[in-house]
């Protein structure tokens, strides 16, 4: 029969206990260096092999490399920031749109009548609106001939008044045939208005019939007395009423007359 012996514990290496019977919480034996303190200096001269742990010539490549988390010193151009005229746009660059040229004023389209603070077209001696000549100091302009005209408001019309002449003005056909044509569709004007006179020394003369119109006749808002004639100057401006309405143009220059 096999003779079994029993162990002594002592006799077994346990990971926190040395061959001599010491822990690791002893202090080292005499001799030992203490865990942790630097190495004694070896008698190794220049070119020997290098001792264990230490680097070797084919890790000094890479002692210096930087970690993959940390930035590279020695950033690319790619990093730098855009110049002015370029922007980021979702991690792209891209051109800033150019600045618009600020925008001219728009050029003027007529000027303010003093009369009714209508706009009048440039070029346009009257207002559109209440007949008032526009632009004190004009000349009065002239036609060929000596000729009197009447530019009315409504439909773009005019009627010439020759020297020495008279021009009934009325919506009757046989009383008024010359101003009829322009003036047949008109209600407030009368059948037999009033009268225009251009005489030999170039003057010229308006007149409310004798026995009035219905609605009446002004000169530069001066109402008429019928049968009473008021002289006329270049750019004074005639109502028929409160509708139709006419300016006068190329009366000759004269001194003021009195009415007659």
């Amino acid at each position: 029969m096999t003779e079994v012996s029993d162990w002594d514990d002592d006799e077994w290496e346990t990971p926190d206990r040395h061959h001599d019977g010491r822990t690791h919480g002893d202090a080292p034996a005499t001799g030992e260096p203490a865990p942790g303190a630097p190495s004694a200096p070896d008698d190794r001269v220049p070119g020997d092999p290098p001792g264990p742990g230490e680097p070797t010539a084919d890790d000094a490549p890479y002692a210096d490399a930087p970690h993959p988390d940390e930035p590279h010193a020695d950033a690319s151009h790619a990093d730098a920031p855009p110049p002015d005229d370029w922007e980021t746009v979702g991690g792209a660059t891209t051109a800033r749109a150019p600045t618009p040229p600020p925008r001219s004023s728009p050029k003027p389209v007529g000027q303010r009548c003093p009369a009714c603070r209508a706009v009048v077209p440039p070029g346009t001696d009257v207002c559109p609106a209440c007949l008032s000549p526009v632009g004190a100091g004009r000349r009065p302009r002239r036609l060929p001939g000596g000729v009197l005209r009447l530019e009315f408001r409504t439909g773009g019309g005019h009627l010439d008044v020759p020297r020495g002449t008279e021009l009934r003005l009325g919506r009757s056909g046989s009383w008024a045939p010359e101003a009829a044509v322009l003036l047949a569709g008109e209600e407030t004007v009368s059948a037999q208005h009033a009268t225009v006179e251009h005489t030999e020394d170039g003057a010229a003369w308006v007149t409310e019939v004798p026995r009035g119109a219905t609605n009446g006749t002004r000169v530069n808002d001066r109402v008429l007395v019928p049968n009473q004639a008021v002289r006329l100057s270049d750019g004074d401006r005639v109502e028929l009423g409160p509708h139709v309405g006419f300016v006068v143009r190329g009366i000759e220059d004269g001194p003021d007359a009195a009415t007659g």
